[in-house]
This record gives structure tokens, sequence and C-alpha cells, in this order.
């Protein structure tokens, strides 16, 4: 039981979540013999099942607009300007919040998790912001040297 602990440590979010709930549903059952551990945990189990028998269907997240993403990613890789970002972000507003949060993870190129919208186009700004300045001192040493 502890090795299986000290192991969860090492996975991934989500079976680090199977994990712990199969551990805390063994838990229940120390001192209980085999049978009643198994009947335990059928009851834990979720279901895959329908009423009909049929399988469930997957949950179907939103599905991104492809094309908007990589349109805005595009624009905003190419503003040259403070002003030129702001007009991008402004043209946003419409956007919905998977496509939004989605253009902040590939504009920036490394994935998180932004709790709003409003959270995910702050960091975009800031990182186009960010890369405008560095490539202004990059010009700008490259001009002395």
């Amino acid at each position: 039981m502890d090795t299986l602990q000290a192991s969860r440590r090492s996975l991934p979010r989500a079976e680090e979540d199977d994990l712990r709930a199969f551990l805390d549903a063994l838990a229940e059952f120390d001192d209980i013999d085999l049978t009643a551990v198994l009947d335990g945990l059928k009851k834990t189990k979720p279901k895959t099942k329908a009423k009909n028998g049929a399988p469930k269907a997957a949950k179907n997240p939103t599905a991104l607009n492809e094309a908007t993403v990589t349109k805005y990613v595009q624009e905003l890789r190419s503003a040259q300007t403070p002003e030129a970002v702001a007009a991008i972000l402004q043209s946003m507003k419409s956007i919905k919040l998977p496509e939004t949060k989605a253009i902040a993870n590939r504009f920036r190129g490394f994935e998180a998790k932004f709790k709003s919208k409003t959270e995910a186009v702050a960091e975009i700004e800031t990182w186009a912001l960010s890369t405008m300045r560095a490539q202004n001192r990059k010009g700008k040493i490259s001009e002395i040297f």
C-alpha cells in the first residue's frame, strides 16, 4: 500500500486522481476479507452503460474553431506595435472561452490553465508586449555591435 502511495506522486494528475480513489476505496476494507473488498469496489466503479445497456456516449467537449484560433495566433505573432496587439485583443471579444484559452496557449508556446477569458487575454497581452520589448532590445544591441 505504501509503495502504491509513493508511486502516485510521479503520475499525471488524472491518473493520480484515479489511483487516489482506488486507494481510498481499498482503505475502507483493511480488516475485511477480499470478497467484501471486491463488492465495495464494484459499488464505486463508474457506470459505463446507459439504461438501455448501450455504452454511454462520451461527453463531447466544445469543439474548437481551429480556423479562428490559427488566425488570431498568426495575427498576434505578426503584430509589431502595442496598438496592433490591443486592436487584435479588442476584436477577440466575441470569441468564446475555449478558443481564447487555445489562442493564449498556442501563442505563448506552452500549456497553462486559465480560470477565465479575462485572465487568458491578459496573459496574451503581457506575453506579446514582453516579446516586443525583447525584440526591440535585441535590435538595439545588434545596431551597437
